[in-house]
C-alpha cells in the first residue's frame, strides 16, 4: 500500500477520538422525624393511671451532598492515536476505563506523539492542566517519570513498559508499572504459523531491539518450531529485519517484501504500530501466493481478510481501571502489574479445549480469532495451551514449550533446561536469540 493510503488510514483513525460530557453536583434532602413523648400519672392508693397523652414533634433537617470532584487523568502515548497498534489500544484502554470508572466522575486526556526524550515537559502539561493521575506509556518514558514523581509527590505516575523503581532507581512511592504482556499469545501465534507454512521460513519485522520485543520474537520461533517439526520432523528458520522504528509503515512494509523475496517467509510477524505487515501479506494473497500475518495490539483483520492468522490483542482499560480507583478513593498502593493470558478475567479455570475462550475478548491480553484455515487439529492444540496458560500450567519458555528439548541460544549455550521455566527476571532482561533464528541480535 502507498504512503498515501497509510496516511488515510493513520487519519481515519485519529477522527474517531470522542470526548463525553461533564456532571452536575446534586442535593439531596431528607425528613427525619422524631420525638414521642408520653404522658404518666402515678398509682397511688388504689387508684388508676390516668389515660395517656402522645405528642408528635416533626423536624425537618436538609442535608447537602457536595459536588464530587472530577477525577482528572493525563495519558502521554508515544505515537500517534491513529497507529492502530500501540498508541491505539492504550487510547482504546483510557476510553474503556472512563466509561466503566463513569464518564461523569472522570475527566482523562492526552497528548500524542512525544518522542521519548521531552516526556518530562509532556508531564509539566499535564500538572498544570490539574491532571492527580499520569501515565506514560513507553519504555524510553521511565527515567524521566521516575523523577517527575520525585518532583510532584501529590501526584501519581504509572509508567507502562519497564519497571517501577526506574532504570535509576530512584522513584517514590507515588509511581508504579504495569504491563500488559504478550510473550505468552505470540508462543500461540507462532503454532499457527507452524501448522500453516508451506516454506518452513517465518519472518519477523521488528521495532527495536529491547528484551520485550526480543522474548516476543523468541516466544513466536519457539511456536512455529513446535508446529512444523511436529508436522514435517524439521526444524523451523526464522529471519528477523530490524527497522528501529515504533511507528514507520513503508519501512515495515519494504521489510516484509524483502522478508518474502529475499528469505522465502510465508509467515509474518511484526512488531510495529501499524497494519503494514498485514497489508503485504493481503497484497501477497490476492496475486495467489500465501503469506499469512497477525493483529498486533488491536483487531487487524480488516487490512487483511484473507492473509490474518490470528494475533495478540490487548485491553489496557481494566488495568487503568485498578489506579483510577486508587487514586479516587485515597488507597494508592505502589504495585508493579504484570498481566497475562487469564488476568483480569472472572473465571480463569482452564475449560476443555472445545470450551476455550481463545479468539474471545477477555481480561487484558487476549488471541484473536482463528483463522479456519488452521488445521483443526492445530486450532485445538492452540486451544489448548491457551486454557493451561491461564492456570500457569503451561509455559512457552520451558522444555515442554519446545518438544522436549533445552532451549538453546544462537551459540548453542543451553538457557532453559529440564525442569526449568523463564521466571520474571529472564524474560524481563531476555537479551539473546534461540538458536532457530539466522540473523544474529544487535547490540
Amino acid at each position: 500500500m502507498d504512503g498515501n493510503k497509510n496516511n488515510s488510514i493513520l487519519n481515519r483513525r485519529i477522527s474517531r477520538r470522542s470526548f463525553l460530557g461533564v456532571t452536575k453536583a446534586a442535593a439531596v434532602g431528607g425528613i427525619v422525624a422524631a420525638g414521642v413523648i408520653g404522658g404518666f400519672s402515678g398509682y397511688l392508693a388504689g387508684t388508676s393511671a390516668a389515660p395517656p397523652t402522645t405528642i408528635t414533634h416533626e423536624v425537618t433537617r436538609t442535608i447537602t451532598t457536595p459536588a464530587i470532584k472530577k477525577l482528572k487523568v493525563g495519558y502521554i502515548y508515544v505515537g500517534p492515536v491513529g497507529d492502530y497498534g500501540w498508541s491505539y489500544g492504550h487510547d482504546r484502554g483510557r476510553r474503556w476505563a472512563d466509561e466503566k470508572f463513569g464518564v461523569n466522575q472522570v475527566e482523562s486526556t492526552y497528548i500524542e506523539s512525544v518522542p521519548e526524550a521531552e516526556v518530562a515537559g509532556a508531564i509539566t502539561s499535564l500538572v498544570e492542566k490539574g491532571c492527580s493521575l499520569i501515565i506514560t506509556t513507553s519504555f524510553g518514558f521511565m527515567d524521566g517519570t521516575a523523577e517527575a514523581a520525585g518532583k510532584y509527590p501529590d501526584r501519581y505516575f504509572v509508567h507502562i513498559s519497564g519497571y517501577r523503581s526506574g532504570a535509576a532507581g530512584n522513584a517514590p512511592e507515588n509511581m508504579s508499572a504495569a504491563f500488559a504482556e504478550f510473550y505468552q499469545l505470540y508462543y500461540l501465534n507462532g503454532l499457527a504459523a507452524g501448522a500453516v507454512t508451506e516454506t518452513g521460513v517465518v519472518g519477523y519485522v521488528g521495532a527495536y531491539p529491547i528484551p520485550e520485543v526480543v522474548r516476543h520474537i523468541n516466544a513466536f520461533v519457539l511456536g512455529a518450531n513446535y508446529a512444523y517439526k511436529k508436522r514435517t520432523g524439521k526444524n523451523i528458520k526464522a529471519h528477523v529485519s530490524w527497522i528501529f522504528e515504533w511507528v514507520a509503515p513503508e519501512k515495515a512494509r519494504s521489510a516484509a517484501i524483502a522478508l518474502v523475496e529475499e528469505k522465502n517467509c510465508d509467515v509474518l510477524a511484526f512488531t510495529e504500530d501499524t497494519p503494514a505487515v498485514l497489508q503485504v501479506a493481503e497484497e501477497y494473497q490476492k496475486k495467489g501466493r500465501k503469506v499469512w500475518s497477525f493483529s498486533h495490539y488491536s483487531d487487524m483483520r480488516e487490512y487483511g481478510p484473507t492473509a490474518h492468522l490470528t494475533g495478540q490483542i490487548a485491553n489496557w482499560g481494566p488495568i487503568y481501571l485498578d489506579f483510577y480507583r486508587m487514586v479516587a478513593t485515597n488507597s494508592w498502593q505502589t504495585v508493579d502489574i504484570w498481566a497475562r493470558i487469564g488476568d483480569y478475567i472472572p473465571y480463569r479455570w482452564r475449560l476443555p479445549p472445545e470450551k476455550s475462550t481463545a479468539g474471545k475478548p477477555e481480561g487484558t491480553v487476549y488471541l484473536a480469532p482463528l483463522n479456519p484455515v488452521i488445521p483443526s487439529e492445530w486450532q485445538l492444540e492452540i486451544k489448548k495451551r491457551y486454557e493451561e496458560m491461564k492456570e500457569l500450567i503451561f509455559e512457552p519458555f520451558s522444555v515442554e514449550g519446545n518438544l522436549g528439548e533445552p532451549i538453546r541460544d544462537q551459540s548453542g549455550e543451553v538457557r532453559i533446561k529440564s525442569g526449568e521455566r523463564a521466571d520474571h527476571d529472564i524474560l524481563w532482561n531476555m537479551d539473546w536469540h534461540v538458536e532457530y533464528i539466522e540473523e544474529p541480535l544487535p547490540r
